[in-house]
């Protein structure tokens, strides 16, 4: 599980990292969940809202495409560009930016975002990206791949 922040330039690095990982352990269950830190990414929020939409209409997939696409317009996102920039990131993702946008508004589409933060808060999630592996509490940036890979393959070998 990782908690993770769209306007977090460490979330964006880490995102090669996440990838890979899942790449290399296709029968790991990899879960994204935002953690936008709104005290000093002031779009974090309503990208993590338009992600969560963009996750119930088209699901895990496209989820992941649209935070592809997010992260590689992150700096459009503190700017005048940033509603652009969503709306980009949800047709890249095959979703349709007015239905993401009415999700948005909704109490409904930032209720998945609330439940994930509130959830960080619960884990004591003080940074991003922060890594949870089974339980396991990694900050992504303080850890080397090569670790990564020797816990993740270790958790699998107590799974056994």
């Amino acid at each position: 599980v990782e908690f993770a922040d769209f306007q977090c330039p460490h979330c964006k690095d880490a995102q090669a990292i996440a990838d890979k990982l899942v790449q290399d352990f296709p029968q790991a269950h990899f879960v994204f969940e935002n953690f936008p830190l709104v005290n000093i990414h002031p779009t974090a929020y309503k990208a993590a809202v338009w992600g969560a939409c963009v996750a119930q209409q088209g699901g895990s997939d496209a989820f992941f495409k649209y935070a592809s696409s997010v992260f590689g317009a992150q700096n459009e996102l503190a700017g005048q560009g940033a509603d652009q920039a969503l709306r980009n990131a949800a047709t890249a993702a095959g979703a349709d930016p007015d239905k993401i946008a009415t999700c948005a508004d909704s109490p409904a589409g930032k209720s998945a975002v609330d439940a994930s933060m509130h959830l960080g808060q619960e884990l004591n999630v003080n940074e991003t990206p922060m890594l949870f592996i089974d339980g396991r509490t990694v900050p992504m940036m303080a850890v080397s791949y090569d670790q990564l890979k020797t816990i993740v393959e270790y958790q699998f070998s107590l799974d056994k």
